[in-house]
């Protein structure tokens, strides 16, 4: 049976994140969602998004006409509903306790008939979801304690030197391949994990719960609070806390990035800081880029951050700030809280051209190259705005 992971019209929810790229690719602890989903499967999952994103996954059940079954990409997995999906006939549906659809085995090729179903062949089961990209924030700690007990039931840490200080070490694990020297991993308050090829210079001082994803770099002296999760190939340095970086991103000189979410191929400049706290301790707003108006989220909050965007050195990034996808930015003075996608500055006008052109070399340095699919995608979302 073949597994199709399906985003939602409410993936609009998720943005700047999901301008760009599935739901799929979101990481929250260890794993991304379809990293997550694949190993509880056993199996390699496709992907069913958005038409202009489609590109970049490769779909072979959009060819044929055989049922699989779909899953909301947006559900958190787990043993229970594992079994319920696999238990899953032609044409029956899974939903959580409130009704909404979890899961459908399916010869159908369009989402509304897909979660439309038999209503005659539904049954429900407990379930948790995603909700926003605040949500991750929340959940984030308990998902790296999660992700950290199944990788602990099936792997085994490698030992590392005496120069390392390894504080509650039963509660660390360190990866295959993994360099560090010289550096204070203090698991007390959660769980650290270390990923495959991953460096971690020396002095570097971190506090768990957090994860350090494969080929990832913790520069010297950096100082970490948990939750943090640093997704695969990023540098990291400075002083970072309750945050995530997808991948591939780069926060790696002194600042302090604080209750934010970077997404994908970033770079934050040198002496960059992020406000998470008003002056007053008084509730954040935040905007919401599918409605068009302003979120109040509570009393702390730094950054949500899309794909492709960068900032120049001693940026100053206001209390709750959302900024777009392929944006590239400096200015004076306390950044403005809400800076559109192929913004040059703090105002739109990055020409598409130029925006594929530094992105190129931006994934060069990290050894990657832009594709056509991802072009085809900054295309599409320059056009829509």
């Amino acid at each position: 049976m073949e597994f199709v992971l399906v985003d939602l019209p409410d993936m609009v929810h998720f943005y700047p994140f999901s301008l760009t790229r599935s739901l799929t690719e979101i990481r929250v602890g260890i794993f991304s969602i379809k990293e997550r989903w694949d190993s509880l499967l056993n199996s390699e999952s496709q992907v069913f998004t958005s038409p202009y994103l489609q590109g970049l996954y490769e779909a072979p059940f959009l060819q044929n006409e055989d049922a699989v079954i779909f899953i909301n990409s947006t559900c958190l997995p787990d043993a229970a509903i594992k079994n319920a999906i696999l238990n899953l006939k032609e044409g029956e549906s899974l939903l959580d306790k409130d009704g909404k659809w979890i899961a459908s085995n399916s010869k159908e090729r369009t989402i509304g008939k897909i979660l439309l179903g038999d209503p005659n062949l539904k049954t429900t089961i407990a379930a948790k979801f995603i909700k926003n990209p605040i949500h991750l924030l929340q959940i984030q700690a308990a998902m790296i304690q999660l992700d950290f007990n199944q990788v602990m039931a099936n792997q085994t840490s490698i030992v590392v030197d005496a120069s390392n200080r390894l504080i509650c070490p039963e509660n660390i694990f360190i990866a295959e391949g993994a360099s560090l020297s010289g550096v204070s991993l203090n698991a007390t308050e959660g769980p650290i994990y270390i990923g495959k090829n991953a460096m971690l210079m020396e002095g570097a001082a971190i506090r768990g719960p957090f994860v350090l994803g494969e080929k990832a770099v913790v520069k010297m002296n950096a100082c970490i609070y948990g939750a943090t999760s640093v997704g695969p190939y990023c540098t990291i340095g400075g002083e970072i806390k309750n945050s995530i970086l997808m991948g591939y991103s780069n926060k790696a000189h002194e600042g302090y990035l604080g209750d934010s979410i970077i997404g994908q191929w970033c770079n934050l400049g040198a002496g960059t800081c992020n406000s998470n706290v008003k002056n007053t301790a008084g509730p954040i707003q935040i905007w919401n880029q599918y409605q068009k108006s302003w979120d109040t989220i509570g009393n702390k909050m730094g950054m949500l951050v899309g794909d492709y965007t960068r900032f120049a050195i001693q940026s100053s990034i206001n209390t709750g700030s959302y900024i777009g996808a392929s944006a590239n930015i400096y200015g004076n003075g306390l950044l403005p809280k809400m800076i559109p996608n192929f913004s040059w500055g703090i105002t739109k006008g990055y020409v598409l051209e130029k925006a594929i052109e530094d992105i190129q070399n931006w994934k060069k340095m990290k050894g990657f190259q832009i594709s056509d699919a991802e072009k085809a995608v900054l295309t599409a979302l320059f056009h829509m705005e």
